[in-house]
């Protein structure tokens, strides 16, 4: 008889007749086979656990026992109640492992109005971001660069400011933070599987504002690239729809402020170093393995995969 490992016995089988030796895994299982697993939430405007969404984001992201979470902005919303603040200071998750992003509704909570630049800065005190080791924070209090290590794999975190507002984007992504990008990119020692690259910026398809051979840079070198804005969930293709390596780009939905509410969700595998990204519907009664569309395997340093994750099996 042969044994097989966790990540042997993982196999993606796309085809329509599956025979009695195979069982239909769930999500808890794709959890387990995981190094780790990692969320990316945006939009909740100021929304806590009060919300049935963010409830739901909140019990999903620690069922999965997720390492930490990136936020991709508008997590405040002036002229109202904001009790994530209150959840982000005081719960030890949110707190120890959230980094939040600087967006346009960060500068109107805090600032004058959302195109009041930087303003939004003190979102990352309440996380404490300057007491972690692991964080460099830019001297415009806005944009900083992270790393988290588990289970040999460094995460690479490049936040940046892009407010929706100023609608110049010379203004509101500035030459300032476009080259702050490529001196963080070029600093990155990356290795053949051991390094995954994530850059965010709040606002949408903001790649394309990038000349052409700071895209292609940008593509080729980081591994998941994240805009937010829009409240949908999308996939991006700045280098044309034919293109299956390089980074993946996707937006990142809304929780709870979204007729499509949800986040993302990422677990990593070794062997070969990859994500499994989904699309975790909040709508839904429970996580769930996701269908194509919603779901794609992207190979560090290899391709990009559009997949149905509901038709993996796993041999007993």
């Amino acid at each position: 008889m042969k044994f097989y490992t966790k990540e042997i016995v993982l196999v993606l089988i796309f085809v329509t007749a599956i025979t009695p030796l195979f069982a239909q895994p769930t999500i808890k299982d794709l959890d387990n086979m995981a190094a780790f697993s990692f969320s990316i939430m945006s939009d909740n405007k100021g929304y806590s656990v009060e919300n049935p969404h963010m409830y739901k984001c909140d019990k999903w992201i620690r069922e999965a026992g997720d390492s930490f979470i990136l936020g991709l902005g508008d997590h405040v919303k002036d002229n109202r109640e904001n009790p994530f603040l209150d959840l982000i200071r005081t719960d030890s998750l949110w707190h120890n492992h959230f980094y939040p992003n600087v967006a346009d509704g960060e500068n109107e909570f805090w600032g004058q109005n959302q195109g009041d630049w930087g303003s939004g800065a003190p979102i990352l005190d309440f996380v404490d971001l300057s007491n972690r080791e692991n964080v460099k924070i830019r001297e415009n209090g806005c944009e900083y660069y992270a790393v988290e290590e588990h289970e040999g794999i460094r995460v690479h975190i490049i936040q940046l400011h892009y407010s929706d507002n100023p609608i110049d984007p010379a203004i509101a992504f500035n030459e300032s933070s476009r080259e702050y990008l490529m001196d963080v990119l070029n600093g990155i020692h990356k290795s053949i599987d051991r390094d995954i690259i994530v850059v965010l910026a709040h606002n949408g398809a903001w790649v394309n504002q990038l000349s052409e051979e700071r895209k292609l840079k940008l593509m080729n070198k980081a591994d998941l690239v994240l805009g937010a804005t829009t409240h949908v969930f999308q996939r991006y293709h700045f280098l044309g729809m034919d293109v299956d390596t390089g980074a993946i780009a996707l937006n990142t939905g809304a929780v709870g402020n979204s007729s499509d509410n949800g986040f993302l969700q990422i677990h990593v595998l070794k062997n070969p170093t990859r994500m499994f990204i989904q699309y975790q519907h909040t709508q839904n009664e429970s996580r769930e393995l996701n269908r194509k569309g919603f779901a794609f395997e992207k190979v560090i340093n290899g391709k990009i995969r559009e997949i149905d994750l509901s038709l993996i099996r796993v041999c007993p």
